[in-house]
Formats: C-alpha cells, structure tokens, sequence
C-alpha cells in the first residue's frame, strides 16, 4: 500500500521515473541545417531578396581547395575560347550578302513559295512559314523584286492565310526605301485581293513617303485608307494630319489649301493635349515594344510643324500663336521669332 501511494505521489509531482531517462535537446549539424533553410525560404519573400531568386548561374557543389585553384587557373583560357567561337558564329550568321547571293537566295525564296500558293497547292509539304515573306521583302533590292512579292500575294490569301503586321510594316518601309510608295498603296487599296492590314505606323510611314514628291490625289488617298482598315481618322492623330495638312500647304492649289484650312483647327486641338516633353520630377513611360521599323513620329512632328506654321504666316503676314508657344514649349523652336 506504502509503494502505491509513492509511486502516485511521483506521478503528480511529474517525476520522472528512473528506468526512463528524459531525451534532450541538441543543436546537431543536420539540425542547424534545417534551421538555416527555414531562414532562407522566409527571406525570399522579404523586399531584399527579390532580385536574386534566380540564379543567373546553375549552383555547383563546393569542391576541394586544390581542385578549384586547378579550375580557376583554366578558367581564363576556357572563357576566352568560347567567347571567340560566340562571336565568330555571330559573324557567320549575320555576314553580308553580295548581289549574287541576295538575288540567288531571293529567287530561290520564290520558287519555294510559289507551288505553295491557291486554293489547290501544287505542292503543301513543307509549310510556308511568314517569316519568309519577310525575308523576300528584305532581300528584294529593286522594285520589280516588290512587285514579284506582290504578285504572291493573291495566291495567300486564296490559301486562307493572313500576313501579320510586322510584314505590313516592313512592306511599308520597304517601298519608301526603294522609291516606290504608291505599289504599297495599290496593295493596301485592294484589300480583297492582297489581304494586307495597314497599321497606324504604318500609314503613318506611306504619308511620309507620298507627302512631298507625288501628287496630293495620292496623299489623300491614303487618308481614306484610314477608314477603310479602322485606324483612327486623320483629324484624330497628331502625325497624320500635320503630315497631310503639310503636303496641302506645299501644292498649294484651291483644293488642297482648303483640305489644309480645315485640319489646322484640328491641329491646334490636338496640340493642346499633346507634350512632347514630360513635365519636371514625374518619371517617362517605358518605351514600346519595338515594331518591324523605328518610326519617327516626333522628328517628321516636328519637321511639319515647322512647314505649317511658316504657310500660316505667309498667308496671314500674322504668327499663329498657338503653334508657336507649343513649338516654343518643346523646343522646336529657340525663341518666338524663329521658325
């Protein structure tokens, strides 16, 4: 009965018993380990360690001191080697064609094209991909190789396939390049047979293109390019109507002077929304994704600008005020007197 109540008594008081001995606590390596990786699984989301959560480099197991002294000194070599062979690929990739080569591999892109094309294909294996209509408007160096292009092009679209706009883009440029800008608005005017999209850059460019050396017949049909393939209307971008406005200036004929007339109200609306330079302390936005060419909108802005508001005053014998204080604010111009 004595060894009852003992043993009870050692119960509540929570002693333990010999025969079982209390396991302790130890910081063993493995432990220290894990506790370490807890750390650093917290820190990943903390605001310091955002920019290495991805190693720029697979991580390698430490190697013995010897070893990586051997590693080290052949590093040097190694890098260096292969560096050479990166640029010496770069150079064999993107060499230049000689005229031979371009024309041979232009109408070899073509003969591969061509059995490819309408509604029953001659031949359908291996596909057409789009990027080789790139590469034909890229390696055509006179305007009948264009015009080869385009003669290609009813067979796509009867093939069911659409170009995207970076080819459209590229068409564009292309044709200014090679003094040939109205073959591009015969494709983009005859949207059913070619199945060309114009862009906004794009008919930004064939404006610039037409509006000095071909007829204001031409530049105006370009404008109501803009309807037809649902770009936003000339009276609408800053661009295109000073770009048009400036053109009708230069023929200066009863026509075009009163096309010109009614865009300079819609100028100087625009004007008033647009800076060019962005205010003090509030940070620029990120540039776009770069297109099939650079367009220039701000310096062919500029340049039409400076032609407008010399066709006002030499009308008026007045400056307009508007165009000048904007030109003025963005630095097209140094001082209210000049032009």
């Amino acid at each position: 009965m004595a060894s009852f109540v003992a043993r009870r008594a050692a119960l509540n008081l929570r002693i333990p018993c010999a025969g079982y001995s209390r396991r302790t606590l130890h910081a063993t390596p493995s432990v220290l380990k894990k506790k370490v990786a807890a750390v650093e699984i917290e820190d990943l989301f903390s605001d310091n360690a955002v920019e290495d959560l991805i190693p720029s480099e697979p991580v390698t197991q430490k190697k013995p001191f010897h070893v990586a002294e051997a590693a080290a000194k052949t590093a040097p070599e190694a890098s260096s080697s292969k560096d050479t062979s990166v640029v010496k690929t770069k150079e064999r990739k993107y060499r230049r064609l000689s005229v031979e080569d371009r024309a041979a591999r232009f109408n070899q892109i073509v003969s591969f094209v061509t059995p490819r094309l309408g509604r029953k294909p001659t031949l359908k294996m291996p596909i057409v991909r789009n990027a080789a209509w790139q590469h034909l408007v890229q390696l055509a160096k006179t305007e009948q190789q264009l015009e080869t292009v385009v003669g290609l092009l009813p067979g796509w679209a009867e093939a069911g396939r659409k170009l995207d706009d970076t080819f459209s883009e590229l068409f564009v440029r292309r044709c200014e390049e090679l003094n040939c800008p109205l073959l591009a608005v015969k494709v983009y005017g005859d949207f059913a047979k070619y199945n060309v999209r114009l862009t906004l850059p794009g008919a930004r460019q064939l404006l610039h293109s037409l509006h000095q050396k071909h007829s204001i017949e031409s530049v105006m049909t370009v404008a109501s390019l803009y309807d037809a393939h649902c770009l936003p209307s000339i009276s609408g971008d800053l661009v295109s109507a000073s770009l048009v406005a400036s053109a009708c200036f230069q023929h200066n004929n009863e026509y075009s002077l009163s096309v010109a007339k009614a865009l300079v109200p819609q100028i100087k609306g625009l004007l008033g929304r647009t800076q060019l330079k962005p205010a003090e302390g509030i940070q620029k936005p990120s540039p776009p994704a770069p297109a099939a060419f650079s367009e220039r909108p701000s310096l062919w802005l500029k340049w039409t600008l400076k032609r407008i508001d010399k066709a006002l005053y030499q009308q008026t014998g007045v400056r307009d005020e508007t165009l000048m204080k904007w030109r003025l604010t963005n630095q097209h111009i140094t001082s209210p007197t000049g032009f």
